[in-house]
This record gives C-alpha cells, structure tokens and sequence, in this order.
C-alpha cells in the first residue's frame, strides 16, 4: 500500500523564490520613492529660488523706474539707493538672506549668495543722453539642484548729471 503525500502545502523551494520576488520588488518600489521625494524637494528648491529671483527683481525695476541720484555703502553688504524724490530703498545681504526695500527674504536649505556686486559701466560721453549703465547683481546659488539663479539689474543714468559710483557688497 502506497502512503499518499500531502500536496497542500509549499515548497521551501517555492517559498524562498516568493520572498526573494517579493523582496527584489520592494527594493525597486524604495528606490522609486527616493527618487521622487528628491525630485519634490529639487522642484520647490528651484520654485522658492525663482520665485525670490522674480520678486526682488520686479521690486528693483519697479524703484528703478525713478531717478537715482546717489547710492551709498551703508555696511556690510548693503548698499543705500537714494532717488531724486528723496525717498531710498536698501539692498542688504546676509549669509542666507536678501532684502531690498521692505521685501525680505531667506534662501532655502543649501543655497547661499555667490558675489552680489554694485558696477559702473561707461558707454560714452553725451552729455544730454544716458550714457552709463549701472549693473546690479546677485546671484542666487544652489547647491542642490548646482544652479545659478541670477538677480541682474541694470539701470540707465547720465553720468554728466549723476555721479553713481559702485559698491562693494563682496564684503
């Protein structure tokens, strides 16, 4: 008399191959959501980045649009602009953080502010016309997503009427 065997069950064969499937997939599933999780936190990175670049740079145009007659350095990476109206709006730098006028500021994790600088550029000597360019720029760094968002303004001036002079905000 032959003794039947019980066919209920699993293998330990098929047992280990079931996990060894299960475990590769959720392996993958891991790296999938690593992999998002990184792309969320690089695109509101780039977003708040562009979105701090957009807004200081409408300010700037914005003030601009008045008649600079002087700027001044008024400390450490900060330069005063003073309009012919009388009114003035201040460009300060810190170490994670921008301010110009009454908007302030602060960059995201991991970005910082490489070399603002306040330049002069001559065109020519007209004596009635806008002849030089004054040339505002912060660049906005990200060592995240390793990108340059750049603040640049430049501004048109008679260097015959206004006698504006650089400013160094390296400092």
């Amino acid at each position: 008399m032959k003794k039947e065997l019980n066919k209920n069950g699993f293998t330990v064969v098929e047992l280990i191959v079931s996990f060894s499937l299960a475990l590769v997939i959720a392996v993958f599933l891991f790296q999938i959501i690593i992999n998002l999780k990184n792309l969320y936190t690089n695109s509101v990175t780039k977003t708040e980045l562009v979105n701090i670049q957009s807004l200081i740079s409408r300010d700037m145009n914005k003030n601009f649009k008045k008649t600079i007659t002087n700027i001044n350095d008024c400390g450490n990476k900060c330069a005063e602009f003073i309009y012919q109206d009388g009114t003035s709006d201040k460009l300060e730098i810190g170490d994670n953080s921008v301010m110009f006028g009454n908007y302030k500021t602060k960059l995201p994790e991991q970005s910082y502010i490489k070399n603002p600088s306040i330049n002069i550029a001559s065109s020519g000597t007209f004596e009635d016309k806008n002849n030089s360019l004054l040339i505002v720029e912060v660049p906005l760094f990200s060592e995240t997503l390793n990108q340059e968002f750049n603040i640049k303004i430049i501004y048109q001036f008679n260097s015959n009427k206004y006698n504006l002079n650089s400013v160094d905000l390296a400092n």
